[in-house]
């Protein structure tokens, strides 16, 4: 397991009595490591003025047992955290629909504490995310496909424009449908420049999205069963399980949205998500 390796590692530095390797870390999505990784970057870098720099947010944990108190891993954030309030990527309108898909749900502070969303804000306005539900799948498809014709008559970039899925097998037929009707995507792979592909449509699951930012983001398939994916629900065994894994589905798709400089489409075909 992955814990394990930082465990081991941490403890082969410790045997061999190496510090001083490094002056400093530089920590970011701190929110999706655990107590092992924080602990091996603990025994990284000895204490001191600026020895760590840790970058997070509880909102977008997608990995929900990772959480951590880094005052437990020998990191002390007391009085030196700061919380960054500016949203400078998304529209207020798009943040504030994200921010309603945790209402009520406890965020922590990445150190035991809780983390609320009073005082954010985004310094750009533009239009609400639009939600539109269809009676099928091929009905979605060509919804799709007629939005990114539109927009190359336009003169849009489409590298600028990202179609989101929860699950591959609903990307795999937004992809057919496209490329049957002579539309360039490329979907983002893990490794590699997409530098090939400027004039494609992106295409990728939500979890690749992170880290990612697009003018236009088409969040596909919103659908019962879907989003919150019954496989991660159903895979609870208890009532405190269930919640940590309806977080996570709602943590993946504020990640999704969120990833919208500009615009948001939410689809859906069939039963619509409870989350919309």
């Amino acid at each position: 397991e992955v814990a394990d390796a930082y465990r081991d590692a941490a403890d082969l530095l410790r045997q061999d009595n190496t510090q001083g390797m490094y002056a400093s870390v530089v920590v970011d999505e701190a929110q999706d490591m655990g107590t092992q990784a924080f602990n091996l970057i603990r025994q990284i870098v000895p204490e001191d003025k600026n020895d760590i720099f840790i970058v997070g947010d509880g909102h977008q944990r997608i990995y929900g047992r990772n959480k951590v108190v880094l005052s437990q891993c020998g990191i002390n954030i007391k009085g030196r955290a700061r919380k960054l309030k500016i949203n400078y990527r998304t529209t207020d309108e798009i943040r504030r629909w994200a921010v309603n898909l945790l209402e009520g749900f406890p965020v922590d502070d990445l150190d035991g504490g809780l983390d609320d969303q009073k005082g954010y804000k985004s310094l750009v306005h533009g239009e609400r995310p639009q939600a539109e539900t269809f009676s099928s799948i091929s009905e979605q498809a060509d919804f799709i496909v007629n939005l990114v014709k539109q927009h190359l008559e336009n003169g849009v970039s489409l590298s600028n424009v990202c179609i989101v899925a929860r699950v591959r097998q609903e990307l795999d037929f937004i992809e057919t449908a496209l490329t049957h009707a002579n539309i360039g995507c490329y979907r983002l792979a893990k490794l590699g420049s997409d530098a090939a592909h400027q004039g494609d449509v992106r295409l990728a699951t939500i979890h690749r999205v992170k880290g990612l930012e697009f003018d236009e983001m088409i969040l596909a398939s919103l659908n019962e069963g879907i989003v919150p994916l019954k496989a991660a629900l159903d895979g609870a065994g208890d009532p405190v399980e269930l919640k940590q894994a309806d977080l996570e589905e709602r943590a993946l798709l504020y990640v999704a949205i969120t990833r919208a400089k500009k615009r948001a489409l939410l689809l859906s075909y069939g039963v619509v998500s409870p989350y919309l």
